[in-house]
């Protein structure tokens, strides 16, 4: 089980869609109103191995949304408690997708509780960094905001792709 999480907007879906090597696997909207209104479970093949990417309904889309963002929090939560008690095949990844525009100090309140407080640090986290696609050089936005993750105590299975 992969869990994908993160604010409206961010690229969850379009993740999905790119891991699974389909267009429309998953829904995704170009508007600020999120589409995922309940946790989605994608069955996808990758080099041979069977996952399942779950897809979750954004966090901080405010009460006009799909799933106003307290909603969101306690799906999030109920999820990942259900995926790590003893009855579930568990949690193998949890990714984290963020906005490139995104200062790493508004993303690490989510980041403590999903990761310290839910998951208690027991699963690896990667963070996945949304809109990079025109930039020349992908990396310089792990350079220059590596820094600022680890001062606040965010650190990552892997640099962001």
């Amino acid at each position: 089980n992969v869990v994908i999480f993160g604010e409206t907007g961010s690229g969850k879906s379009s993740f999905i869609n790119t891991v699974a090597q389909k267009q429309q696997l998953a829904k995704t909207s170009n508007d600020a109103h999120g589409c995922t209104s309940t946790p989605e479970c994608y069955t996808v093949e990758v080099s041979g191995k069977k996952y399942v990417l779950i897809d979750t309904p954004g966090l901080n889309e405010g009460s006009a949304g799909a799933v106003p963002d307290a909603e969101a929090k306690e799906l999030l939560k109920n999820l990942l408690c259900e995926l790590m008690s003893s009855r579930s095949d568990g949690i193998g990844l949890l990714v984290y997708c963020v906005c490139s525009a995104t200062h790493p100090c508004t993303f690490v309140k989510a980041y403590n509780k999903v990761y310290s407080e839910i998951c208690h640090k027991r699963v690896p986290i990667i963070l996945v960094v949304e809109g990079l696609r025109n930039e020349r050089e992908m990396e310089s936005w792990w350079i220059t905001n590596r820094g600022q993750c680890n001062s606040r105590g965010m650190h990552f299975a892997n640099s962001p792709c």
